[in-house]
């Protein structure tokens, strides 16, 4: 995604199933971010909320 852009909750979600799945296949982190043009920090931040969120 380009810088600026926000992503949709949809691409959100999908991103970070895809990092997890990859996570989950033995990459780190960091290669699975990288792979799917995201920043650590973004991931982090983005899993802890949807980890976290009351819905």
């Amino acid at each position: 995604m380009k810088r600026g852009q926000r992503p949709s909750a949809e691409q959100v979600v999908l991103m970070l199933r895809q990092i997890e799945v990859q996570t989950a296949q033995g990459k780190s982190i960091a290669v699975a971010c990288k792979e799917a043009d995201v920043s650590e920090q973004s991931f982090v931040t983005s899993a802890y909320a949807r980890r976290f969120s009351t819905r």
